[in-house]
């Protein structure tokens, strides 16, 4: 079987980084050694730099007859010497294969330790969407441990996709709140603050990643899910948040819109003039679901994108639907399996590509600029894509690749 190159790291990796940002919560990794050791190297890009990274490290005897002992014993250590509020047990492959007790463990921790609230999370066994997986199963996690609270009517509760969007919403959630909107944002630096989302009666997700985590919000606590689209880019950003004035019955907020897309409009021209001088065709791969929101940023500018999603839920499906209304053939989805990001460089032909790590290994001989998917997070609201399109086409360093290309055809 050939190396698929758009794999991600395991969502335990994920998982583990996505709960590390958030105070009050540690999160402990319950599998082998080799799996903690991996995941916590595979962490490093994208989680602080003094992120604890507690497991279990199960050895061979502990694989073969159970792990929920050393387990048991982690938790009340983890508890004893650092105070959280909440544990999360991120339970890979190999206490899942052998039938772990989790719940009898967290059953025995609850008796001994009343106050501490311990939930856990399956991880692994989904690799060609274990990035954004691993942030929906964790957050999910968390829901299921959170205490009711009073519903705030009219509320909004802005559901975000990873760990990585703590506290960074403010161009969402600083509109919404100057239009007089009651505004909750999830997740966010401290359990706490994070922990307001039970109150909000509607939920906007801003991102196609957390599904289950709306789902088991939607459940436990009677709040409504409207997946209305990404707010990325100036005309989705305008058109989330003129959804959210309808859905709110907020005038103020429409006018807000109408002034933000005044300031935006004319620095949004310029850039698509440059995008129509130097037309420009863009794969994007599998990312952290991020390749969906960022080829839309793209088409609006007036790139040819062509997506290979790592969603299918029902937030992905409805996206991919607008992206097709409004963009028409200007935006293909890929959706048929590959072996290589090479492969579909042979068959697209395209000028840019974002994709993962392995990617650039890949296309880099052909000599195609290539963007680190991971490196494109947070690109929510109208200033991301207007900062993003006014350096793009400076990033892509074209006359470096055109003078190696004018080597390689010399020396040919």
């Amino acid at each position: 079987m050939p190396f698929k190159s758009y794999e991600h790291c395991c969502s335990s990796c994920i998982a583990l980084a996505n709960l590390g940002k958030i105070e009050g919560v540690i999160p402990i990794l319950h599998g082998p050694q080799a799996c903690t050791f991996g995941n916590q190297i595979g962490s490093m890009f994208c989680r602080p730099s003094r992120l604890l990274t507690i497991g279990t490290t199960l050895k061979k005897s502990e694989v073969i007859f159970g792990g929920e002992g050393k387990l048991k014993e982690q938790i009340i250590t983890v508890y004893n010497q650092y105070k959280p509020k909440i544990v999360v047990i991120i339970n890979t492959c190999v206490p899942q294969l052998i039938g772990e007790d989790l719940k009898g463990v967290i059953m025995e921790v609850k008796q001994e330790i009343p106050e501490l609230k311990v939930t856990f999370c399956e991880t692994g066994f989904n690799q060609p969407k274990s990035t954004p997986l691993g942030n929906d199963v964790s957050w999910r996690a968390l829901v299921d441990v959170l205490e009711p609270q009073d519903l705030s009517t009219g509320s909004v509760g802005i559901v975000c996709r990873a760990g990585q969007d703590a506290d960074s919403m403010g161009c969402l959630t600083s509109l919404l709140r100057e239009a007089g909107i009651t505004t909750y944002a999830f997740p966010a630096g401290h359990i706490d603050e994070m922990a307001k989302i039970v109150k909000a009666e509607f939920l906007c997700p801003v991102h196609l990643v957390p599904y289950l985590t709306c789902k088991r919000l939607n459940e436990r606590f009677g709040s409504k899910t409207h997946y209305f689209e990404l707010p990325v880019g100036v005309e989705g950003t305008s058109q989330f948040l003129r959804s959210v004035a309808a859905l709110t019955g907020c005038q103020k907020l429409r006018e807000i819109v109408e002034r933000e897309e005044k300031r935006a409009k004319p620095r949004l021209q310029k850039i698509q003039e440059q995008f129509r001088k130097n037309p420009l065709r863009v794969l994007l791969v599998s990312g952290p679901a991020n390749e969906t929101s960022i080829g839309k940023i793209l088409a609006e500018f007036g790139a040819q994108v062509i997506i290979v999603p790592s969603m299918r839920n029902q937030f992905a499906r409805k996206e991919q639907n607008i992206l097709k209304q409004r963009y028409g053939s200007q935006v293909i989805f890929h959706e048929e399996d590959f072996d290589t990001v090479l492969q579909l460089v042979d068959r697209y032909r395209p000028d840019v590509v974002f994709g993962d790590f392995q990617a650039r290994v890949e296309v880099i001989r052909m000599l195609i600029p290539c963007h680190i998917n991971e490196n494109y997070l947070n690109e929510y609201g109208y200033d991301y894509a207007l900062d993003f399109g006014e350096h793009f086409f400076e990033s892509l360093k074209m006359q470096v690749f055109n003078e190696w290309k004018d080597i390689m055809q010399y020396y040919a």
